[in-house]
């Protein structure tokens, strides 16, 4: 996903001359949810409701720069083959400015981000919520 992002960013910079890098944050969460449609006087509506999309819209709007951010009950409920092919954990301070990836592990969003910055006051309802940022997948050939 985060190289196909890639390649749609460079061909959408040659189609259009620029510069800039398009990113796409992704949220992912697990459930069961509501589909379904609804008739509008000059069109059919689709739409999906539940605390399942919110939460995983919420996740992506706190994703930064293209990041893939998945909640504990998403990975836990991938067939275990599957779940040890993915590369996942957290970003956490470290010494000196630096940042420390520390993998395979979840933390609240509210350990991960100032939720008292007004910036984030939609954040609140995920702040309890254990996530871990996804960077990939191993390619061992049997996942």
């Amino acid at each position: 996903t985060i190289e196909a992002m890639r390649e749609v960013s460079r061909d959408w910079q040659v189609r259009k001359n620029w510069m800039t890098d398009l990113k796409l944050n992704i949220g992912l969460d697990e459930g069961e949810e509501w589909f379904g449609t609804y008739q509008t006087p000059t069109h059919l509506e689709f739409t999906v409701l539940g605390d399942t999309i919110n939460r995983a819209a919420r996740l992506s709007d706190f994703a930064r720069d293209g990041s893939i951010w998945a909640t504990k009950n998403f990975l836990s409920r991938m067939p275990a083959k599957r779940r040890k092919s993915v590369q996942f954990g957290v970003r956490r301070p470290g010494g000196r400015d630096e940042e420390v990836f520390v993998p395979e592990v979840y933390s609240r969003v509210s350990n991960l981000i100032d939720l008292t910055n007004p910036r984030h006051e939609k954040l609140q309802d995920i702040a309890v919520l254990p996530v871990t940022e996804i960077l990939g997948f191993r390619s061992d050939g049997n996942s």
